[in-house]
Formats: structure tokens, C-alpha cells, sequence
């Protein structure tokens, strides 16, 4: 049966991006420099590496996501560390919108419209494993508002925004997860996996 994980960076302070002008809470802002240390680029790719399909979010699609990491796989060929980048572009992609909007022409792209209860039952159910979903930040706070990810991966920066735009709110005040496991790597980046 699939599962939906959902993968975050956050900082210290619990954002997903930061309004703070010059905030460093980010080691990576997913361009080519590339700070995270060997232990935690290796969880990352086996992440991918055991990922069904994509979910992401119509903005994210819109905003270049697939061509980047294609661009990215391109400039660092048979580099183990990039081999996500080759992943994501072999995995089906699933892409959440709203209703009424038609496909783009992305490559291996299913867009999917409906509320997320039964999107997210349909991305589950046209991949055979794990469906793993970066957001962005509207698309993960309302998957977690309907209680629909199986796995939260949250990737905690050593840093603090400030303020900025955030995933989770009070009605997570009575859900609760189950600790799966917690790594803190050498770069600083602690790792952790929250399971129902």
C-alpha cells in the first residue's frame, strides 16, 4: 500500500521560509552549493531513491521544480551525491490543483484536481509505493490540516527565521505521531521521521 511522506525543511523556530530580511536559517536554499555534510546527502538520496512518485503543488510545477533538478541532474553526471536529482526526473509526478485547470506539458506529469482527500487517494493509488511530497508550504500545511500524510520528514536547520510562512497551526494541536527515529548530522541538520 502507498504511503504519503511528507518531506520539509524547517528551521529552528518552526518556518519554512523566512520574512526576516538576510535570515541564514537555511543551509540550503536547493541551488548548486551545496553544505549538507555526507551522512545527511546520503539520507536524502536514499529518500528519493525509495520514493513511488512525486506530489507537488501546482505553484511549485509552475515555478520551474522539474526543469531545475533535470538542469541540476545534467550538470553533475554518475556524481552519487546528485543521484536524486536523476530520480526525480525518472519518478511519475503528480501535480495538486485546484479545478478547472488544465495540464501543462510536463514530463511524466499527471495534474490532479479535487479537494486533497480523495487527490491524495488517487496519487496514492496511480504509484506503487511511496509517494513523497516537498510541498510548497500551502499544499503541506493543508495535507496536514486534513490529516492525509502518513510520514512527516522534517530536515531541522540550525537556524532560526523569525517569522515567515509556517506548515503547521492549531489543528495539529490533537494529532499526534509517533517518533520513527531522529538524526542529527554532522553538518547540523537534525533529521527526524514521525510515522501514524
Amino acid at each position: 500500500m502507498s504511503r504519503l511522506i511528507l518531506a520539509m525543511q524547517t528551521s529552528i523556530d518552526g518556518f519554512v521560509d523566512s520574512s526576516v530580511p538576510g535570515a541564514a536559517w537555511q543551509q540550503w536554499n536547493w541551488g548548486p552549493d551545496w553544505p549538507w555534510s555526507a551522512d545527511l546527502r546520503a539520507s536524502f538520496n536514499q529518500l528519493l531513491a525509495g520514493a513511488a512518485g512525486l506530489l507537488l503543488s501546482r505553484p511549485m510545477a509552475d515555478d520551474g521544480y522539474l526543469a531545475h533538478w533535470a538542469r541540476t541532474a545534467e550538470q553533475h553526471p554518475g556524481d552519487p551525491d546528485w543521484e536524486f536529482a536523476r530520480t526525480i526526473g525518472s519518478l511519475p509526478v503528480l501535480v495538486a490543483s485546484r479545478a478547472g485547470r488544465p495540464e501543462r506539458d510536463w514530463p511524466r506529469t499527471t495534474v490532479l484536481n479535487g479537494e486533497l482527500p480523495d487527490l491524495v487517494a488517487r496519487a496514492k493509488a496511480a504509484v506503487d509505493g511511496d509517494l513523497v511530497c516537498f510541498g510548497g508550504a500551502g499544499l503541506a500545511s493543508g495535507l496536514l490540516r486534513a490529516d492525509l500524510p502518513d510520514e512527516l520528514r522534517l530536515f531541522t536547520n540550525p537556524g532560526f527565521a523569525g517569522t515567515g510562512r509556517t506548515v503547521f497551526g492549531p489543528w495539529l494541536a490533537t494529532r499526534t505521531y509517533r517518533a520513527a527515529s531522529a538524526t542529527a548530522h554532522a553538518c547540523g541538520v537534525v533529521e527526524t521521521r514521525w510515522t501514524r
